[in-house]
């Protein structure tokens, strides 16, 4: 369903928002609460950091106002995470801005700190992710090896990174100072969805547990809710988690996968096990985190060329950010869902500005947005393309 009620929404960004009180929630596992510092960082759509702010909190501290500043109109997540010596003891997801307003109440929980990587933002502005390796650790795909001072590591071209609780200094084969990262909140694996090759299973996990589905598995009753296990998630090895629930393992290798029936590439491999699967193969994660990030310009559409914005029409663009979808057409700004149900892409709720527009660049704008509610795929394209499809048709390709 496409509505057409954004007019308002756009005006309240445009004014900028108010400074905002939002009560936190921190769920300590054992209940005790240590001394730490909340560290709250601010995204724009295409995931990049727009503002940090760090503030201590005594011991004993189960909730509390966090008091935020007016936001960027460019803002659009928020994520906070609680900095015990050097590392996040708890942390929240990514929570949507509306308007310029954070969400009234954010969760802080240890199971949201478990992630791939660790990420960090330097003083030159960048965001960094370190990713454990065999003897090191990559930073940004770069790999550094043990030098021969402790927590000191090297790259190929001379580029040393000392390592010390909550910090991370970069310097020049010539001992220069390039950069200081301090941490900030990564991306956590939960919420999660693993679906296996054959089809057999689906799995979902959250805050509150996991559901398994197996095929030819006793399912329940219409109206009755689905059990949920209590589920653990810890490190199984280097770039490998194991969750576990009931009599049930599943891991979670850093891989990227494809599943068989599907274009969409998955962010990591999985693999069950139980009593009546045996070392079952599947994809896990959310497709869309790989069109997240600055937006797609589209260039065709159902096979035709598009006005390119240097012929005076402003670009169509397509931008995902943690699950909502955004950009423009030639006359008019819109936004919408984007969500991955099993192996089908949707993108729904589409709605649209309705600013003066020629007839035939209003008819084109109708004819976008109608593919991309018709998309069910997505595949990336040599060069970096992107390209949606409707079935086997590819309805929008677009690029960067």
């Amino acid at each position: 369903m496409r509505v057409f009620a954004l007019a308002c929404t756009v005006t309240a960004l445009a004014q900028g928002a108010q400074a905002r009180d939002v009560a936190l929630a921190l769920d300590w596992p054992n209940g005790a609460a240590p001394a730490v510092e909340i560290v709250t960082v601010t995204r724009d759509a295409s995931g990049a950091v727009l503002d940090t702010q760090r503030t201590p909190l005594p011991e004993g501290t189960q909730t509390t106002v966090l008091s935020l500043p007016s936001l960027s109109r460019q803002a659009t997540t928020v994520q906070v995470g609680a900095l015990l010596e050097g590392a996040f003891a708890l942390q929240s997801l990514r929570a949507p801005v509306e308007g310029g307003q954070p969400p009234d109440r954010i969760r802080l929980t240890a199971a949201l700190t478990a992630s791939f990587g660790k990420d960090y933002l330097c003083d030159t502005g960048r965001v960094v992710s370190l990713r454990p390796a065999e003897s090191g650790f990559t930073l940004d795909g770069t790999a550094f090896e043990p030098a021969t001072l402790a927590n000191s590591f090297t790259a190929p071209d001379g580029t040393t990174a000392n390592r010390a609780p909550g910090l991370v200094q970069l310097e020049r084969a010539d001992g220069a100072l390039l950069e200081t990262c301090q941490p900030i909140p990564a991306r956590p694996i939960l919420p999660l969805t693993a679906l296996g090759q054959d089809a057999t299973w689906r799995l979902t996990t959250g805050l509150d547990g996991s559901v398994l589905s197996l095929a030819g598995a006793r399912q329940a009753t219409a109206g009755t809710p689905a059990e949920r296990l209590a589920t653990t998630i810890a490190p199984a090895a280097e770039n490998r988690m194991r969750l576990s629930f009931g009599a049930y393992e599943l891991t979670l290798d850093d891989t990227p996968c494809r599943l068989v029936r599907s274009t969409m590439p998955f962010p990591l491999q999985a693999t069950l096990i139980g009593p009546d699967v045996t070392k079952s193969a599947g994809c896990a994660g959310d497709p869309l985190r790989a069109l997240e990030g600055p937006a797609w310009q589209v260039t065709h559409m159902s096979g035709h060329a598009l006005p390119r914005a240097a012929e005076g029409n402003p670009s169509f663009t397509l931008q995902f950010d943690t699950g909502r979808l955004t950009g423009r057409t030639t006359c008019n700004r819109y936004l919408g869902r984007a969500t991955v149900d099993g192996t089908r892409l949707v993108l729904s709720d589409l709605g649209s500005t309705r600013l003066p527009c020629p007839a035939n660049l209003r008819n084109l704008e109708t004819r976008f947005l109608d593919a991309m509610e018709a998309a069910t795929g997505f595949l990336h394209l040599p060069g970096g393309g992107l390209a949606l499809y409707a079935g086997p048709v590819a309805v929008l390709v677009a690029r960067r």
